[in-house]
């Protein structure tokens, strides 16, 4: 009588698991996955595991012997196929340039401002592969980097060029 006590709570828990395992595997299909990766918000995910009485790290886990890999980055669970896991280490970083160009003139804040929504569409991979190179560059690159950035933002008046 135990075993069967036990078995039927076994499976109530899996089904809570597959419930909130196949409504993440719906949304991230519907957004393109596993050709693209998908980004679902934390919250949602988090309170959907916490209604079905489960563990986002178990359901996370779980999915991973399927090959769909969760990483929490943030607000948001990143989904990843091998595809896509080998895609991007295959491409360099930042497929467009930071453009600038708009900024001309303006504060420092909208520099950060710039590089943070610039960043926030930016791959974990593509944000380290960017730091690889700042940290492979001289200090006179360093140098001459935040003088372009800074001339930018404080452009040199035309008569004293």
């Amino acid at each position: 009588m135990l075993l069967k006590i036990l078995i039927t709570i076994f499976n109530i828990v899996m089904q809570d698991d597959n419930a909130v395992e196949d409504s993440i595997k719906h949304s991230i299909t519907k957004n393109g996955f596993p050709e693209k990766i998908v980004r679902l918000p934390f919250k949602p995910v988090y309170q959907s595991c916490k209604s079905h009485e489960t563990s986002l790290t178990a359901v996370l886990k779980n999915m991973e012997a399927e090959e769909i890999f969760g990483k929490i980055e943030g607000d948001f669970i990143e989904f990843r196929s091998p595809q896509t896991l080998r895609r991007q280490t295959e491409k360099p970083a930042g497929k467009k340039p930071l453009d600038l160009s708009g900024l001309q003139g303006g504060t420092e804040s909208d520099l950060m401002k710039a590089a943070r929504e610039h960043m926030a569409n930016m791959t974990p991979e593509q944000k380290e592969e960017i730091q690889k190179k700042v940290d492979e560059m001289t200090p006179e690159q360093k140098a001459n980097l935040i003088k372009m950035v800074s001339q930018q933002f404080n452009p040199i008046p035309p008569e004293t060029k």
